[in-house]
């Protein structure tokens, strides 16, 4: 036990204690100390930084990543001397946004001589992909043909984890793509409240992924559960077609120059001029990813060949126009040469693996040769075996009879199928036929639709 000195002492401590904790401990605290907050310029409390991380509603540099640009910012002709752009980012930090950051795209001409500049401030969402647009860029007579695009100061991430709304785009199309395109589509939103300020903007690839095309329009609001219609417009139609051949071609045009083939005229030979500017019209309907060839024939083919598959379609039509009937003698109807060459062409080394094999056949007559003792349809004997060898090696072929003389059946039987043989009553017909044969060879693949969406914050002006 404690004797009574030192519980005097005890006693005496404790009253000095209480005393300093009075006047001392308790006016600090109320009228000097003030708790850490994440405003007062100092790194304290359970912050990462100065007034940023931990419990603040600010992050830190350290605690966010920089938004991720999908592809280099593109622009996009809508009009004569007008232009849409965009950039196509992702925000890879799901709890942070940025609710404004200041930005600039620069424009270019060919010769990366800058055109004109825009600035603005935009919004960046928590944890998405999103498309920064800016529409009615006017360059006058000037072509942009590269964009840059860069945030202009450092951006203020603050930290979000509010549930991003639930929102979907169904039921795209892209409608009157020849005159005036327009997308049309259906906005829903799956939420379980109201919301507001909701910008959409569409993206438009062709069937090989590039883009095409942009345009951006905005909803003002949208009920729990509700849909809403949604169309973006442009006024002319888009410079690239929205749909491309699934996989390139190599065919083969095999063109009749036999002495017949002008028996319509001599200066210029007709039909044999109109056979030409047909097959032009038809090697315009290729992409810059096929290859063709030309081979001509009469008695025989040509050898060698007037043209080699290439994709040089400048070189195919030159030896197109090149092809000239023969004086010196007379031109019979070689067919099944003509059918020869070409399926060594499709069987050369020029030949791609990854490329379909297509014959296209013109001829104004009947087979001719090669002639067999004994046996008049020879010719035709021959032209068919030609053909099936050709089949067997995976060519397409389609034929076309010009004029009223053809051998109708023997045409027939040289295509790989009855709907691949056309007539041509005259030769005003062949331009049409060959785009028939250039859309069927082409195995289309549909454009691609994406429509990318934000959800601004209240209040927020859009630029």
């Amino acid at each position: 036990m404690l004797d009574w000195a030192t519980k005097r002492k005890l006693q005496y401590f404790g009253i000095i204690v209480a005393t300093a904790i009075i006047f001392v401990v308790i006016p600090f605290y109320v009228f000097i100390y003030e708790a850490p907050t994440c405003f007062d310029g100092f790194k304290n409390g359970d912050e990462k930084g100065v007034d940023c991380g931990g419990s603040c509603r600010l992050l830190c540099s350290i605690e966010i990543s920089k938004p991720i640009s999908r592809w280099d910012p593109r622009v996009f002709r809508v009009s004569l001397g007008v232009y849409n752009a965009i950039a196509y980012l992702e925000n890879p930090n799901v709890t942070g946004k940025v609710n404004v950051a200041p930005y600039v795209f620069r424009f270019y001409d060919k010769d990366n001589i800058l055109i004109t500049e825009r600035s603005g401030k935009t919004f960046i969402p928590t944890g998405s992909v999103f498309g920064v647009f800016e529409g009615r860029i006017e360059t006058r007579d000037r072509i942009p043909v590269r964009a840059t695009f860069e945030f202009t100061s450092d951006l203020i991430w603050e930290r979000d984890t509010t549930p991003r709304p639930n929102i979907s785009v169904v039921n795209k199309a892209l409608v009157n793509e020849e005159s005036s395109p327009r997308v049309e589509a259906t906005v829903k939103n799956n939420s379980l409240s109201r919301v507001n300020n909701l910008e959409l903007v569409v993206i438009i690839f062709d069937g090989s992924g590039n883009a095409i095309a942009v345009s951006r329009t905005f909803v003002d609001s949208i009920e729990r559960g509700e849909t809403k219609p949604v169309v973006f417009t442009w006024p002319i139609p888009f410079e690239t077609r929205s749909e491309v051949c699934a996989s390139p071609v190599d065919v083969a045009l095999v063109l009749d120059r036999s002495g017949s083939m002008e028996f319509l005229g001599k200066s210029p030979p007709e039909p044999l001029t109109s056979v030409k500017n047909a097959a032009i019209t038809f090697v315009n309907e290729l992409s810059d990813k096929d290859q063709a060839a030309v081979i001509s024939f009469a008695t025989q083919a040509s050898m060698p060949i007037d043209s080699s598959l290439t994709l040089s379609q400048s070189v195919v039509k030159d030896a197109i126009d090149s092809i000239s009937i023969k004086a010196d003698s007379l031109q019979n109807t070689n067919i099944g040469d003509g059918i020869l060459k070409a399926r060594e062409e499709l069987s050369s080394v020029r030949k791609r693996a990854s490329a379909g094999s297509v014959m296209i056949l013109l001829t104004d007559g009947v087979a001719t040769h090669p002639e067999k003792a004994g046996d008049k349809l020879y010719p035709d004997t021959y032209a068919f075996l030609q053909s099936s060898e050709a089949k067997t090696a995976g060519i397409q072929i389609f034929t076309i009879g010009l004029g009223k003389d053809v051998n109708t059946a023997s045409l027939q039987n040289l295509a790989s199928a009855r709907d691949a043989y056309y007539s041509a009553p005259s030769a005003s017909d062949l331009s049409g036929i060959y785009k028939q044969i250039a859309t069927k060879i082409c195995n289309k693949r549909p454009a691609v639709i994406e429509i990318l969406y934000r959800i601004y914050p209240p209040s927020y002006i859009v630029q």
